[in-house]
């Protein structure tokens, strides 16, 4: 009897806990807004403009956010993401140099070479394995057809060394030796790696530095910054022009491809620079030809290319076209973009996006997703969609190639997309979703100059049309998140966070010119030489007229300060111990001390030692020092790549206006809303949320995290 009765009761606990009506966690939702600035979320929340956003925080918690040393969005989200510092963690900048030879190249990632099956030997083994296969099949087949054995032996064995040479000659040379690559240098474990391990499902998407997407059970991930486009490129458009006043020469922080052409009226032929060729010798760049053909009443613009044809009007923008970029017969890439007509009288000015991998076809080593088949997932439920990380172009405006009412277009159109999808992923009901949003900070870039009457790119008429850019971008993610509350569950968790706020940007300050002027850095030639991000691609010369056996200090990236360091760098001079700890010192009081004689301001808020900012570090990859600004000033474009311009301070006068990236992070907070009460002792740091976000979850962080847990 009693052997019955303990069976049921085993069977009535099985199904008891099998059959729970509810979790034992909570549903959590994280919303990131890229560049939120505390100040002017506070002061449209005031004027009443964003009601679910002071919604959210009466009902609930806000509060300024911290953003690490230096303010960055890569930086802060891998902080988020890792719970450690950037010197745990590795992404410290949008640069990183190389101690050998002084060069930057890009702190994320690196690309590197991947064998393409046996790689170089190739030309070996694959033709002897197609001739193996070929002499099993024949033979097989001679068997089956009641062939005797000597005419199994010959069949098999000319069958196996015709394989074996056509393979040789002709299929070999199709077939490259390597790939490209991404290393991506992130250390650390995502927050949602760590809880799928424990069972929980997580939907992440677009989450800065997460390309290559890494594989975690129970969970989505579409990969945010660091995805390129198919240029391999941050993101380069295209601009054609037949306006010959257009310098077909760029000298932005990025890139965009201008392309001139032959006339404005009529019929003509252009191409398309797609590619890089990283597969073989030639040519450098697979290239698509394009047919232009202007209306006669010049009403409209008419593109064919790959067999699709594109109808304009002046102000209008095309759907996604579809290119194809054709290596040989073996290798193809296929891309999607969308084309703006700004203009066709007097003269044609016709854009072209960056060039976004397609995600229907994706090559399968562009790991943009895990799982990878939910790249096309997403086309087939929600339609074609950006996959390049940085996906609203700043750099045409930036150019100046562009408008504001372009502009406008661009950011909303992003912001539609994808909040269309972030309301699909909250009915799917995973234990956590992430979505990421970066409109509000490409906004806040553009859009400074037109907040700021005393910026020099200040413009009244403009601001006049253009001056609520930032409000409307602000009452879009009010939009977004009322959406979100209104269809999550009733008992989910909600947090609202960015990674940092903005400032806006004044005066660029040149500090390796300060470091020539101050005797720390020596050079053997004229100081005004200038680099763009078009040498960072294609290897051009840095530091051309730097005498190294006479220079103490260097700058590169927005704001890392590097000791010339014997030992470490392969030309370094200052000896460690006492000698570097004094020029540090030295470094950082004259920094901090000096005042610009033009606007009697001081340039420098704070500069941390790399034990101040991070306490541990790798002592190679880490800079020095790390300066910050006051607001009104940002480390100059010329100083992140190495250059020395003639001029201490210059006037920025450009388009991108408003920035954080090297400011003090206490003067550029973010902002943290949630949807439960949160009373904090002091503003929280946002590394804090990495342990927060577990302990809900009653998941132990893998390793000693930077932050605190924010719930009691």
């Amino acid at each position: 009897m009693k052997k019955p009765l303990l069976f049921l009761i085993f069977l009535f606990l099985v199904s008891a806990l099998a059959s729970g009506d509810a979790p034992d966690h909570p549903r959590m939702i994280i919303l990131g807004f890229d560049g939120v600035d505390h100040g002017y979320l506070t002061q449209y929340m005031e004027q009443g403009k964003l009601p679910n956003l002071s919604k959210l925080a009466q009902d609930g918690s806000f509060h300024k956010l911290l953003p690490p040393v230096p303010a960055q969005t890569p930086v802060s989200w891998s902080t988020f993401t890792t719970g450690l510092e950037p010197g745990q963690h590795l992404i410290f900048d949008f640069l990183k140099r190389d101690p050998e030879t002084y060069m930057p190249t890009f702190a994320i990632a690196d690309e590197i070479k991947v064998p393409v099956i046996f790689g170089a030997k190739n030309k070996i083994y694959l033709p002897i394995l197609a001739g193996i296969a070929f002499f099993f099949l024949i033979f097989l087949l001679s068997w089956l057809l009641r062939r005797s054995m000597p005419v199994r032996l010959i069949l098999g064995l000319a069958f196996g060394l015709i394989a074996a040479f056509g393979v040789r000659f002709y299929l070999i040379p199709m077939i490259p030796e390597t790939r490209p690559g991404v290393d991506m240098h992130q250390q650390g474990e995502p927050f949602w790696q760590v809880m799928s391990r424990s069972g929980y499902t997580c939907k992440i998407f677009r989450m800065p530095v997460t390309f290559p997407a890494k594989n975690f059970p129970h969970g989505h991930l579409l990969s945010g910054l660091g995805v390129p486009d198919l240029s391999g490129r941050i993101g380069k458009p295209f601009f054609f022009t037949s306006d010959l006043f257009i310098p077909t020469a760029t000298e932005n922080e990025f890139s965009v491809e201008v392309v001139e052409l032959p006339d404005n009226r009529g019929e003509m032929d252009t191409i398309i620079v797609g590619p890089p060729n990283k597969f073989f010798d030639e040519p450098d760049y697979i290239k698509l030809p394009m047919h232009l053909a202007v209306a006669e009443d010049r009403s409209h613009l008419t593109v064919k290319v790959c067999d699709q044809t594109v109808v304009l009007r002046p102000g209008e923008w095309s759907g996604w076209t579809d290119f194809v970029f054709t290596f040989n017969p073996i290798i193809k890439v296929r891309g999607v973009g969308r084309f703006y007509l700004d203009s066709l009288d007097p003269e044609i000015n016709l854009y072209l996006s960056p060039i976004n991998f397609d995600p229907r076809h994706l090559p399968t080593s562009i790991n943009i997703t895990y799982p990878f088949s939910w790249a096309k997932e997403l086309v087939d439920r929600f339609g074609l969609y950006k996959t390049i990380g940085w996906s609203v172009d700043t750099w045409s405006p930036s150019e100046e190639l562009t408008d504001e009412e372009f502009f406008m277009e661009e950011w909303q159109f992003n912001a539609e997309m994808y909040s269309k999808m972030l309301e699909g992923f909250i009915a799917d009901g995973d234990d956590l979703l992430f979505q990421y949003f970066e409109f509000t900070d490409r906004v806040g870039h553009i859009f400074f100059r037109l907040l700021d009457e005393g910026h020099p790119a200040y413009d009244l008429a403009k601001a006049n049309a253009f001056g609520s850019a930032l409000e409307q971008s602000y009452e879009s993610m009010d939009r977004i998140v009322g959406m979100t509350m209104e269809n999550m569950p009733p008992d989910a968790k909600l947090i609202v966070l960015s990674d940092h706020g903005f400032a806006s940007f004044r005066y660029a300050t040149n500090y390796n010119t300060w470091l020539v002027q101050n005797g720390y850095m020596t050079l053997t030639g004229s100081e005004n030489i200038t680099q763009n991000l078009e040498a960072l691609f294609d290897r051009g010369q840095f530091w051309p007229n730097v005498d190294w056996s006479r220079t103490r200090a260097y700058c590169m990236g927005l704001g890392g300060l590097y000791v010339n360091l014997k030992g470490r760098e392969s030309k370094g001079i200052v000896e460690p111990g006492p000698e570097y700890e004094e020029l540090r010192r030295e470094l950082i009081s004259r920094l901090e001390g000096w005042v610009d004689e033009t606007t009697d301001l001081h340039p420098v808020a704070k500069v941390y030692t790399r034990e101040e900012a991070y306490g541990t570090f790798n002592a190679i990859l880490i800079p020095d020092m790390i300066v910050t600004n006051n607001p009104l000033f940002r480390v100059s474009w010329q100083t992140s790549l190495g250059g020395i311009p003639s001029q201490l301070i210059e006037s920025n006068d450009q388009v991108w206006s408003g920035d954080h990236c090297s400011l003090y992070p206490p003067s550029v907070p973010g902002v943290l809303l949630t949807n439960w009460k949160m009373e904090l002792d002091e503003d929280p740091y946002i590394v804090d949320l990495y342990p927060t976000i577990l302990k809900m979850y009653n998941v132990s962080p893998p390793y000693e995290v930077a932050g605190k847990n924010l719930i009691p």
